[in-house]
Formats: structure tokens, sequence, C-alpha cells
């Protein structure tokens, strides 16, 4: 008889493990029930309450029981948790150990005074169809930001869809009060038993009052307020420069950097001196467990994500004979799979919010031939068919993909090819108008892609070079180039130039 507790415990940790590995997609093997599921395994907040939520439905428990995310820090913890809760039901005298579970409402709780039942359950509901959580998670006392990552953009959308669901005339005013669904069926209800003209919540007599600018002159809200964007190889050069643009339109911007780490840094405090909101996350997107921690680190911090730029690129300037087979892995491991793998994980992120935007980054050489960019143009024609693929796929989940596609731009990339000043003048002579591109020309773009005004734009491949892949002239050697590159290396000439932009 005592052997059969063991056991039962032993083949509930094994469903809560593959509960566990169902929803982060970990192996099994690092599943072990002594990992902390945070610290160790990166899972955060909201995961966990996924976690949770799928373990309910596997043992039939109710959501008002499901544990809370300072109660279970390790599977073991869950497993206890649910044979305390198997225990209970076999023998009701004895409760379950209040540090394993969370405990229904309290009985003092009145009755009287939770809206009615198919009003919590509308409102549920309601958050359901916009957070795309499933509704077990959302229970009535879970923190809807700190504990479900639901920001305050996400319930205002929230308390719109659920005027619209009761019939109400206006959207009420979010209110701080509001950070639990229980608190919003409270507020729901006085809104039903409320006239049109008390629509608007009371003033909080214990709120600090503030001076505000006159009703005539409101702050206009910036484009992308309330948005989360994670732009890769953003520590300097073109990535630096759509960072600080997403930023000055109101996004909190994640900067990341690899072999920048300190110019990473320093982007992310300009834009905090600059008024915005920034956080810089190292870390390569050619290394898996980097990208694990990274996402791990977004979801826990902001919840969700809306854009990604994925910028961060790798290959070789140089001849095409001169590419190895390492040029190659890591050219293709960079822009191939780190673009691939990025869109991976930023895709269950962006599905919480409702939808998001991915924007690539490629060469308008990727279609033409340019001397010295062969492992470039070939992995970045990679990148393009993989954003098509991106956006077929992701569909569904109201995510687009698209691909910004540009020429030589003005900085110090252009100081890595070989004879790079007469390079610079034939490109320019051969540019219609004999301007070359700038960063801001990429940001530009980049940021129309990310935003509303193309919202019907997917899968597209957009080139920004001022029409110079439209011509031939410039793109070549040259007649003057006589030796091949092996006789160059072989004069000491070694004109090999590694272009690693925060891998």
């Amino acid at each position: 008889m005592a052997a059969n507790p063991l056991q039962s415990k032993f083949e509930v940790l094994e469903r809560v493990r593959r509960c566990a590995a169902s929803v982060t997609r970990y192996p099994l093997d690092i599943l072990t029930a002594e990992a902390l599921l945070e610290d160790d395994l990166g899972v955060d907040s909201v995961k966990l309450a996924e976690i949770a939520a799928v373990v309910g439905r596997e043992f039939d428990i109710p959501a008002a029981q499901l544990p809370r995310s300072g109660k279970a820090r390790t599977l073991g913890a869950i497993a206890d948790w649910v044979v305390s809760l198997r225990g209970a039901a076999s023998a009701p005298a004895e409760p379950p150990r209040p540090e394993a579970i969370v405990a229904a409402p309290a009985a003092a709780t009145s009755s009287a005074a939770h809206p009615p039942e198919d009003l919590e359950s509308r409102v549920r509901a309601v958050f359901a169809r916009v957070t795309r959580y499933p509704e077990e998670l959302l229970t009535r006392d879970a923190d809807l930001e700190d504990e479900l990552g639901i920001d305050s953009v996400k319930q205002a959308e929230v308390l719109a869809g659920l005027v619209k669901e009761l019939g109400l005339s206006q959207v009420p005013r979010p209110s701080k009060r509001l950070r639990t669904i229980a608190a919003i069926c409270e507020e729901a209800r006085t809104w039903l038993g409320s006239a049109p003209a008390r629509m608007e919540p009371a003033r909080e007599p214990s709120a600090p009052v503030r001076a505000s600018p006159p009703p005539s002159e409101p702050r206009a809200r910036l484009p992308f307020e309330g948005k989360v964007a994670l732009v890769t190889g953003s520590g300097k050069g073109i990535g630096k420069v759509i960072a600080t643009r997403l930023a000055r339109a109101g996004a909190t911007v994640v900067v990341n950097s690899f072999h920048s780490r300190e110019e990473g840094e320093r982007t992310a405090q300009e834009i905090l001196a600059a008024g915005g909101q920034a956080l810089h996350l190292w870390g390569s997107v050619a290394q898996e467990e980097h990208l694990e921690r990274m996402f791990a680190a977004i979801g826990e911090r902001f919840g969700g994500l809306d854009f990604l730029v994925c910028n961060a690129s790798n290959g070789l300037i140089g001849p095409f004979d001169r590419i190895t087979p390492r040029d190659w892995d890591k050219a293709f491991r960079t822009c191939i799979t780190g673009t691939y793998e990025c869109a991976m994980r930023a895709w269950p992120l962006m599905a919480r919010r409702g939808g998001g935007s991915i924007v690539t980054m490629s060469t308008s050489m990727s279609q033409r031939y340019m001397h010295d960019l062969g492992c470039q143009g070939v992995v970045k024609a990679g990148v393009e068919s993989l954003t098509r693929y991106l956006a077929a796929e992701l569909a569904p989940e109201r995510i687009r993909a698209n691909c910004v596609s540009a020429g030589p731009v003005h900085g110090e990339l252009l100081g890595m090819f070989p004879d790079a000043a007469g390079r610079v003048s034939r490109w320019e002579s051969a540019t219609p108008g004999g301007v070359l591109c700038t960063a801001d020309d990429v940001a530009d773009v980049t940021e129309l892609l990310l935003g509303p005004k193309t919202q019907r734009v997917n899968g597209a491949i957009w080139v920004v070079d001022g029409g110079l892949s439209g011509t031939v002239d410039g793109l070549l050697p040259g007649a003057a180039r006589k030796t091949s590159s092996r006789d160059d290396h072989a004069n000491g000439h070694d004109v090999r130039a590694l272009l690693a932009l925060d891998a």
C-alpha cells in the first residue's frame, strides 16, 4: 500500500513534464523535477501560466485552483500541488497545503459582491478573444499586467470589446483599479446599472493631482505608443538608426547587439536619455542558447512582442573564389537560420498581442551581380525567399512579414569594400539622380512596413537603392581589373573583409 502514493507521484510528475514540453517545446530531458522554471529554464510568468492551464486540463482541475507563479517554481512543485489536490479529493477532512496551491475565493467574500456568473463568463470570453489566451488562464484574481503580461494598451482594447459586447454607448476610461478580471466585472456591473452620463468612473481622491494641458491641446498619441519592438543587430549602423526611429515613434525598443556590445548598450542609453523606452539584450542570433535567453527575457519583461526587425547579418565581402565553407556556414546561420529562429520565437509573443509585423533585411544585389558581394548576395536571396514563406505561414496569426532590400548605403559598411572610394563614385554615377541611399532612407521604409498604413502588404520585397539595381554600370569590377583575386593575394593584396553586423 505504501508504494502506491510514490508510484502515483511519479506518474503525475511524468504527465506534468509532458505538459510543460508541449507548451515550451523543450526536450523532456531538461525538464527535470528540480530545475527552476524561471532561473534555469527561462520560463517566464506568462509561459508558466500556460503550463498551469495545460496541467489543469490534463488533471481536470478547476481554473480557480491553478497555482500562481510564485507557488510553482519547479515541475516537482507543480506535481506536488496536483498530488495534494488529489489527496484532498479522496480525504476532504485534510485540506491541501496552502503553500502548494491557490485556494478558491474565501467564503467570507459575499457572492452578492460579485457580478452574475453569466457576466463574468462574458468578460472572460472578451479577454480570451482579444488576447488569444485560453480562458482557464484568465482567473478572477490574476493580476492582468504582472501575472498575465496584458499591458494597458491591450486592456483598453479589452474594455472597448467589452463595451461592444454589453451594448453600451461609449468606452469608459481605463482605471488603475481594474487590475483583475474580478475588478473589471465589478466595474462592468456599475456600467450596466448607470445612466450614460455617469459612465466615466469617478476620480479617486487619493490619486495625486497633476497639472495637465488644456483640453484643447491634448498630447498627440505617437503612432507606435504601447508597442514593443526587437531590432537585432542594432548597436550601430542601419540597425541603430531603425531602433532610434522606432523609439521616437513611441515604441519600447529592445536593442540587440553581439560583436558591438558596448555600442548596443550606448544605443539603449541614448534612447532613454532622449525620453524614449529601451532595453539592451546582448546575444547572437546564430546561437540557440542566446536566442532562448533573449526571447525569454522579452516575454517576462513585456509579455509579448509587436515588431521584429531582423537586421543582424554576417557574410564575407571579398572575391568569390575566396569564400570558404566556414564563411558560408557563418553567413547562413546568421542570415537564414537566425532570421527563422527569431521569427519562430516572435510568433507566440506576437500572437498574444493579436498579431504583429516582421521586417527582414536584404540587399538589392541578391537578384543582380555585384563584384565582391557573392556571399552576401547569395545568402540574402535566401532571406527574401524565407520572408515570403514566413508571410504565408504566419498570416493566420495576423503576423505580416516583409523585406527591405537595400542597395549601397552611406556608412562604415561601404568602407569595407576594396577600392571603396572608386566604387562609391561609380555607384553614384550609375544611380539615377546620382545620390546613394542613407540609413534614414532604409529606416523610413522599415517604419512604414511595420505600421498600419501597410496592413495589406505581406510577403513583399521593397527595394531601396535609388534605382541602382535597374542599371548595370558601376556594378561590375571594370576592365581595369586584370588579375584574379588569387593573384592579388599572391602579390600581398588581401582584399578579404568580413562583414559581421552583430550576428
